[in-house]
């Protein structure tokens, strides 16, 4: 017999293809309130793309509702991620945004948010969300204040105005510190 887990499961695995933002808001609540652990859900990232995308989206909603619930299962899923599909890690510029950064990720946590700050690859809304991870691990290692800094400069003009606009805000903020 399914456990009530399992035939949740079943449910987000066919139903995320062709979810709306009320439907994953709700699965959200309900993995909150029934206190279900992202890692034995954590298969649905090697389901099909759009189910695994939609998941994503979904850590996302449980972290607003739940921010300590999303911190605790980071750790696993930033490991679980490099493995499947490492084009997933981005996610994690909003999910240290909305959460925080477990302290043992926060090395990994610099590295790739400097990483996807500096590529062109990167979507401008990754880039300002890296931005702001890195503003906020300033705070506990200020010996990458001077990198970010150098970062911000050399990105801010290359891309949208909203871009430009939170860059000079997190330089300016760095000069004041």
């Amino acid at each position: 017999m399914k456990t009530s887990t399992e035939d949740f499961y079943s449910e987000l695995g066919s139903g995320l293809p062709a979810s709306t933002e009320a439907q994953r808001q709700s699965w959200a609540l309900t993995i909150v309130d029934r206190d279900i652990d992202l890692e034995e859900l954590s298969g649905l990232l090697q389901a099909e793309k759009k189910v695994a995308t939609r998941f994503l989206w979904m850590l996302s909603g449980i972290g607003i509702i739940s921010p300590e619930k999303l911190h605790r299962s980071l750790p696993f899923l930033l490991e679980k991620m490099s493995e499947i599909n490492p084009a997933y890690l981005t996610a994690f510029a909003n999910y240290w945004l909305i959460a925080g950064i477990p302290v043992e990720n926060e090395g990994k946590a610099i590295d790739l948010s400097f990483e996807w700050l500096l590529s062109a690859e990167t979507n401008v809304t990754i880039k300002s969300r890296a931005a702001f991870v890195l503003f906020k691990l300033c705070k506990k290692y200020p010996e990458i204040k001077n990198e970010l800094r150098l970062c911000l400069l050399d990105q801010k003009d290359k891309y949208s105005k909203d871009f430009r606009k939170r860059a000079d805000k997190i330089l300016q903020q760095l000069d004041q510190e």
